[in-house]
């Protein structure tokens, strides 16, 4: 897994986690947040490791799809690239207002 990928998962799982069932959301959430092995999961769970491997492909199937249909990570990526490019032009300009740095920070 490259932290790429685990950061992508994460931020999915923020966007569109109570979608998941439970059982799957708790995986994802072992797995790239809390950096389990599919072993480890498997015993703290009670069940096999290709069980916990198949709920995995499962809740990433399913978070993809999401994402397909609605973009809100991709959304808010965007809006993310988009305030940090204001707030270096509002530097390169030597405009220094707190709070409009304040309300570009709370849009993130």
């Amino acid at each position: 897994m490259t932290p790429e990928k685990a950061l992508d998962i994460s931020l999915l799982l923020e966007f569109y986690g109570a979608l998941l069932t439970e059982r799957q959301r708790e995986l994802v959430e072992f797995y790239y947040n809390d950096d389990l092995s599919l072993s480890e999961i498997a015993e703290n769970l009670g069940i096999t490791r290709q069980g916990v491997r198949d709920g995995l492909r499962k809740a990433e199937e399913a978070l993809s799809s999401f994402e397909e249909k609605l973009k809100l990570s991709y959304l808010f990526r965007e809006r993310e690239k988009t305030v940090v490019l204001v707030k270096k032009k509002l530097a390169e300009r030597n405009i220094d207002d707190p709070e409009l740095i304040e309300d570009l920070d709370k849009l993130v």
